[in-house]
Order: C-alpha cells, then sequence, then structure tokens
C-alpha cells in the first residue's frame, strides 16, 4: 500500500461513503466492496469508478460496458480487456484526466501515463518509489482515484 500524505486516510473514508451514497442499489455497493477487496484491481473495475465518477455511465453497468467506455476515451493496448490487471501508470493517467489534474510542462505537453505517473509522485499522490508497471490493489485505486479527485 502507498504512503499517502496528511488527510488521505480521512479523504479515503470520505470519498468511499461518497461512492457508496452514489446508489442504494445492491449491485453498486457489491462492486465497491469487490473492489475494496481486490488485491489485484482491473481495468474494469478502474472502469467503472471513472465512469460513474464522470457520470458517462450509471452506476449499475458492468465492468464491460464500463470498460467500453474507458477504451472510447482512452488509447489502450488491444490486449488489455476488462479482466486485465491495471498498471499504475496507466492507473494515474486516468486519474489525472478525469481530474482534469493541471502538471509540470512534460504532463502538459505530451499527456500520456510515463508523464501522468511522473506528475503523481511529484504531487506526493504516489511515492517517489513507486513503479509504473506495477499492479494495483483496490483500496491503493481508491487512494490514488481520490489523492488526484482532491487536487481538483
Amino acid at each position: 500500500n502507498f504512503n499517502l500524505v496528511g488527510n488521505m486516510k480521512k479523504s479515503l473514508l470520505l470519498l468511499i461513503v461518497a461512492l457508496l451514497s452514489f446508489s442504494a442499489t445492491a449491485q453498486n455497493s457489491e462492486k465497491l466492496t469487490e473492489l475494496i477487496n481486490s488485491k489485484t484491481a482491473t481495468y474494469g473495475q478502474v472502469a467503472y469508478l471513472y465512469g460513474v465518477y464522470s457520470e458517462k455511465i450509471d452506476e449499475n453497468a458492468s465492468y464491460e460496458e464500463s470498460f467500453d467506455v474507458l477504451k472510447e476515451n482512452f488509447p489502450l493496448k488491444k490486449e488489455i480487456s476488462s479482466s486485465s490487471p491495471v498498471t499504475l501508470s496507466e492507473l494515474s493517467f486516468i486519474c489525472a484526466k478525469l481530474a482534469d489534474l493541471k502538471g509540470g510542462i512534460f504532463y502538459t505537453l505530451f499527456s500520456n501515463p510515463h508523464y501522468a505517473f511522473k506528475e503523481l509522485q511529484a504531487k506526493e499522490i504516489l511515492p517517489e518509489n513507486s513503479d509504473p508497471s506495477q499492479k494495483v490493489n483496490g483500496r491503493d485505486v481508491i487512494a490514488i482515484f481520490n489523492g488526484c479527485l482532491s487536487q481538483e
């Protein structure tokens, strides 16, 4: 897990409560519980959070439907599927775009996963010693989303 700065634990709790309040549907709660308990988060799970927060999908959407929306908005490699494990650099890019994160010159000029990852490190959302190819667990996904969204 990442050592996040300051009030991240409190913010994380607030994000979880906010996400749970999006809907009282059992499916939404199940998806969030599943994400929180995931040892390795998938693109489908990340796409679901992205889609619900950006209001591009309904909270009852499946991971596949969510992933289709993600593919429409991000240039993903063809071999990536909804069930593929998400990497830290790709997660950084998705979160930075979702939060419309303002960054340094390289992120501004070359908006891509590599520079989004570097920008999240610079903003201390990710530790300096993070590996961009690292797979992340569900709690880290929520913490990173929260770190980006709190920058808005």
